[in-house]
């Protein structure tokens, strides 16, 4: 009878391995309209080189990239994909739309196979965390509602001494 509570144990821990866990980054904007926050983060992602997919929804407010390869070193190719969701039920216009997103790493392990991986050759690899904070900057300057006032000031006249 004290096997079966281990046993639950053991299979809750394996099956727990066996998936990949991700870690959102968030970001609140300042007022603005859903389309905004929307365009944003389609032209943020498209000039870093992520195309949208066809999960891609505009209407739920979720952008999905296809998968971006790349080198990650020594003629290892990696790939990279960007998720990003406003979350419209903890957003308000007036208030500003919570961001979610995060950037999904997979590499190929077996150098085999690194030429000409199939899908199958790809393992998950945690997220690139130095993207997305890079991605999360970019995000926020392009939505910061910053307006920056001039004041003409008024300089002195050279000519007549004042």
């Amino acid at each position: 009878m004290k096997s079966l509570p281990r046993l639950g144990l053991f299979v809750l821990l394996a099956l727990s391995t066996a998936c990949t866990s991700y870690e959102w980054r968030e970001y609140r904007s300042g007022p603005a309209t859903q389309a905004e926050v929307y365009d944003a983060i389609d032209f943020l992602a498209r000039t870093d080189g992520f195309g949208p997919s066809t999960e891609s929804d505009r209407g739920l407010a979720i952008w999905v990239s296809r998968w971006r390869v790349q080198q990650i070193g020594l003629g290892r190719p990696g790939r990279l994909k960007l998720r990003a969701e406003i979350v419209l039920d903890q957003s308000d216009p007036k208030e500003g739309f919570l961001v979610r997103y995060r950037i999904e790493r997979q590499t190929v392990e077996d150098l085999g196979k690194s030429l000409e991986p199939q899908e199958k050759d790809w393992d998950d690899d945690g997220q690139d965390e130095e993207r997305e904070a890079l991605f999360g900057e970019r995000l926020r300057r392009k939505l910061s509602n910053v307006t920056f006032e001039t004041k003409k000031t008024e300089l002195p006249d050279i000519k007549s001494g004042r």
